[in-house]
């Protein structure tokens, strides 16, 4: 019995792990043409927020472009795609800000920014508002996003984020009403 069980496992592991003489390339997703249209930020911009009693909060940006390998585990095939990571750093504590955004197929991306726990897609259910004025400056094409985050073990913190292709990060508005707004 013992040897039949040690035959299955040893016949399994050869079933689950396939050889592979030579991985196949079977697609590689880039950026459109017009991709700087839609990231506002360069590496080691700044920028400041400031909090509804008055407190100002510095921001650095860090970007970083990769290209990324994927595939299964079970089979030979890979894929590349392009990742663009921008990493928002602020000199007062704050929520951690990462910005992230995939090339897909067709030159299509898929587009997300983590503030904290909360998760904002700029894919899917996006609501734009014609224009916003804060601090005395008008922006236009605002999105208007609200948190893909859902989970029963927290308390969302961030109510909305107000966001445009070409300033970034305009305004969030967190549950307690607490606001930050760009400068």
């Amino acid at each position: 019995m013992k040897y039949i069980i040690v035959s299955f496992l040893i016949a399994a592991m050869g079933f689950c792990n396939p050889k592979c003489d030579e991985s196949t390339l079977t697609d590689a997703f880039t950026f459109p043409e017009n991709m700087s249209d839609f990231i506002p930020y360069d590496n080691e911009d700044k920028f400041t927020l400031v909090h509804n009693s008055g407190t100002e909060i510095q921001f650095e940006v860090y970007r970083n472009s990769t290209v990324e390998t994927d595939g299964c585990d079970h089979c030979c095939d890979y894929y590349t795609y392009e990742r663009e990571q921008m990493f928002i750093v602020a000199d007062y504590p704050f929520y951690d800000i990462e910005s992230n955004i995939y090339a897909r197929e067709e030159n299509t991306f898929n587009y997300g920014i983590a503030i904290g726990r909360e998760y904002f897609s700029l894919n899917e259910d996006m609501e734009m508002v014609d224009s916003v004025k804060i601090n005395n400056q008008y922006f236009y094409d605002v999105l208007k996003l609200k948190s893909n985050s859902y989970s029963e073990e927290y308390e969302s913190e961030i109510d909305s984020l107000y966001y445009n292709y070409s300033s970034g990060i305009l305004k969030i508005i967190q549950e307690n009403g607490d606001t930050y707004e760009i400068q």
